[in-house]
Order: C-alpha cells, then structure tokens, then sequence
C-alpha cells in the first residue's frame, strides 16, 4: 500500500474482532489504545502536538480528522465550562464499540503524554451499552463514565483549551501542515456525501431551513443527483434531517440546559407539540419523560 494508501473502515473493524476473539478480552480496545509512541503517531499526530495550544491542536484535529478516518464525525464543542470532543460513525450501522474504546483511550493517553499530566477528563461517554465488567473502564479513565449516550465523547476544563503545548516547532508544524493540505483537498472531493448533507443540515437547525434544493445547489449538483447518490449510499435526505435532529434533541434533553420549547425552536420546530410528537416517534417517549428517565431533572417551563 502507498504511503498515503486508504482502506476501508471495516478491515480495521476485523481486525479488532480477531484480537477480541484471540485474547478472549472484549475490552481489549482499551489495551491498544494505551500503546502509544512517537514512532507511531503518524504525521497528523505530529502536526497536532506541534500547535501552540491544546485548543488549536483540537480545532485542527477536527479538520484532519477525516485524513485518519472518513468514518467518522469528530466535533468539539465549549459548553457550561466544559471541552468536549465527540465521536459519531457517519453511518450509525458501523458502529464498533471495540474501536471507539481505543480511540478514547487512545485520545486520553496522548494528551497526557505530549500536553500534560495535568490534563484530567470530567467525564467520558460512550454511545454502546454498559460492558458486563466495567471496572477495566473505571481504572483506564478515572472519571464518571456514561454509557448509551448519543454520542461517545470525552470531556474536560476548558482552561485546558489555553495550555500551550511544551514540546511545540512552529517550523515542523508549518511544514507538515502544508503537506496534508493537498491530500485533505483530494479527500474532499471524494467524502461520503451523506456526511456533507449532514453537516450542511446541522448548521441550519434552528432555521428550519431543510430545502433539498438549497442544499443541492451548494454541493453543486441538482436535486436528483442529490436523491439519487444518497439513496446509493444507502440513505435519503428525510433520514438525514430526522437522524440529526434526533441526536441534537437527546443530546439537549440530557444537558437539562434549556426549556422544551427553546429546544423546539434550536430544532427547527414551529411549535413545541410537533416536537414532542417528533420526538415520541423517534424514541417512543415524550420529551418530558425521556428527561426525567435520563436522571435531568423536571423539565424546564
């Protein structure tokens, strides 16, 4: 394979099943994700590491992430005085809890080695059930842990966000960012279109605005194009909408940050009962209930 060579995200997914199914360790994502060395941190790696804080090195591992794997949606966010990186399989069907394990060891052990020991998480979510054992979970972490959460996420101090990185070059960071820009311009051109749909989407939440015209017309294709490439990829613009729309309305139900109807109005909803009967569709459960089963508290009036 070429140095800049790709594979398919399920190879790797293979590959983590065959050690599941050789060391009999179902947690042994954990166990790979500790194993880390300069020697095989890779030139996104070195790039991130080399920024002048940990808050650029994350905004810009953000943008590369899909140099390292197009499979999935990595996002930060600031909130309540809270960092927090999130992972989401574009295509929820790949899912793999095993490899979401190793990347937020993986993650954690890193910052800790090249940023500070200092660097502790809040609290870390994963999207799969609780494991059977969860103590190897508890020991690699050492923070509140939350399963079958909409997104798997880690989370920390935004004061960390300002650290400065101790072993930075300006020089080396220049230099290999500019080296990736070519490659990451090929990528783009080639990315899941249901992912760019889904980004586009996201950022019109609270407008409403889901207009399959609008949205063709800035990916530079007409709407059957449109239609028809998602459809291919095994989707359609109607699941889109209501998979982001989903995964936002669970993610502000569990903050317990904002009343149901201000809720309604972020999603894009003209009025709070078609949320909830939104809502209930996709969960089978009322806004209302499903935040007080989720330990948020009476909901916000």
């Amino acid at each position: 394979m070429a140095p800049d060579g790709r594979f398919q995200l399920t190879v790797l997914h293979d590959v983590l099943d065959y050690a599941v199914s050789v060391t009999k360790n179902p947690c042994v994502g954990l166990l790979i994700g500790a194993e880390i060395s300069t020697s095989s941190m890779g030139v996104i790696g070195h790039i991130l590491f080399n920024n002048r804080t940990l808050g650029e090195a994350l905004t810009q591992y953000v943008r590369l992430a899909a140099l390292v794997n197009e499979g999935l949606a990595i996002e930060l966010e600031v909130d309540d005085g809270e960092a927090i990186v999130s992972f989401e399989y574009i295509q929820p069907a790949l899912y793999h809890a095993v490899n979401i394990d190793r990347m937020l060891v993986q993650t954690v052990a890193r910052a800790k080695k090249y940023v500070s020991e200092q660097v502790f998480m809040t609290r870390v979510g994963f999207h799969h059930e609780e494991p059977a054992s969860r103590l190897p979970y508890d020991e690699y972490f050492d923070c509140p842990l939350n399963f079958s959460e909409p997104r798997s996420y880690i989370a920390f101090d935004h004061k960390f966000l300002d650290f400065e990185l101790p072993q930075r070059n300006p020089y080396l960071h220049q230099a290999l960012s500019r080296q990736v820009e070519s490659l990451l311009g090929r990528l783009r051109q080639h990315r899941s279109l249901s992912a760019r749909v889904r980004h586009l989407i996201s950022g019109r939440l609270s407008q409403g605005d889901f207009d399959a015209e609008a949205i063709a017309s800035e990916l530079c294709i007409s709407r059957h194009t449109l239609y028809r490439r998602l459809k291919a990829e095994g989707n359609s613009f109607h699941d889109i909408i209501e998979s982001a729309r989903r995964d936002k309305a669970v993610a502000y139900l569990r903050k317990n940050k904002y009343a149901l109807s201000e809720i309604a109005f972020l999603l894009g909803f003209s009025e709070l009962s078609a949320f909830s009967r939104a809502f209930k569709r996709w969960t089978g459960q009322s806004p209302a209930s499903y935040r007080r089963s989720n330990g948020s508290g009476p909901a916000k009036h």
